[in-house]
């Protein structure tokens, strides 16, 4: 959403909690024909310090149901129910049932 803040509180799974803010920046490359470049942009801080932060307005930083759960990384992250996963997790069986649909084409044993 190019010129928009987003907003999010995230909770990683050993439980340290974040405020991240992101907006997507939209270069031009010269002429009409030309390719445009667009550039996300996120920052983003522990909780602690969202107190100092505008962006962190009007956000329950007290509620855990208010923060998403996040991974480091879908390779390394354990949790099963994941509907943002982009690729299986490494350490993990995964089971297929051409019978059943769901977010994810397989379930993570």
């Amino acid at each position: 959403m190019p010129g928009r803040i987003s907003r999010q509180l995230a909770e990683t799974p050993d439980g340290i909690r974040y405020l991240s803010i992101a907006t997507e920046v939209i270069k031009s490359g010269g002429g009409y024909r030309a390719p445009h470049r667009r550039y996300a942009i996120a920052l983003g801080c522990e909780i602690s310090y969202a107190k100092d932060f505008v962006y962190a307005d009007g956000l329950d930083l007290t509620n855990r149901a208010a923060f998403e759960p996040i991974g480091i990384s879908c390779r390394i992250c354990e949790r099963a129910t994941c509907s943002q996963r982009a690729v299986p997790p490494l350490k993990a069986k995964l089971r297929l049932d051409h019978h059943f649909r769901a977010v994810l084409p397989y379930a993570i044993s």
